[in-house]
């Protein structure tokens, strides 16, 4: 009988194949979508994650988040950024993580070595689409869009400035009050 594969192998395959599907994913739109190009990439994970959100985001996580809003905003973007951290690790596993700059309104995760985006990476020149697809492209469509939805319930802005082998994740208390 064959021996089973430990928890870490299994991670590695999984997070392989969901970067591979991406890429084969944009490809095929790139292919199939001739006046649009990388808008239809866009519009793909536009959609996917607005679909992602209404299944996730239930009346009692939206009632729970404007409770907590209410009670100590600052607390509540503690508690965010630590849940992000913790939540993201499917994509973006702690090792990569090279520091956290924690200020009054504002976060930034600093990412290197970043294992999706060096799959990414693996992933056009595989399939050979590297002129036809920026290296950013998965994080850009699908990785920072993401974690943007979580923002969405929330009185929290996330954007990412990229770099060759990373990036850094910038989450800032809006002035907003209103939260979806």
């Amino acid at each position: 009988m064959p021996k089973e594969w430990s928890d870490k192998h299994k991670y590695n395959v999984t997070l392989e194949n969901l970067i591979e599907n991406n890429v084969i994913m944009m490809k095929f739109l790139l292919d199939n979508s001739e006046d649009e190009g990388m808008g239809a990439i866009k519009k793909y994970y536009d959609a996917k994650n607005e679909l992602n959100f209404n299944v996730r985001v239930g009346k009692g996580v939206k009632i729970t988040v404007k409770i907590f809003n209410k009670i100590s905003k600052s607390k509540f973007f503690d508690i965010f950024v630590d849940q992000l951290i913790k939540n993201a690790q499917y994509m973006i596993p702690l090792k990569s993580i090279t520091g956290i700059d924690y200020k009054k309104d504002r976060v930034i995760i600093h990412v290197d070595k970043c294992v999706s985006k060096r799959l990414f990476r693996r992933g056009i020149k595989r399939y050979k689409v590297k002129d036809q697809i920026p290296n950013n492209a998965f994080c850009e469509f699908n990785c920072i869009p993401t974690f943007q939805t979580f923002t969405k319930i929330t009185p929290f802005k996330l954007s990412a400035e990229f770099k060759e082998k990373g990036c850094a994740m910038i989450i800032e208390i809006s002035n907003e009050d209103d939260i979806t």
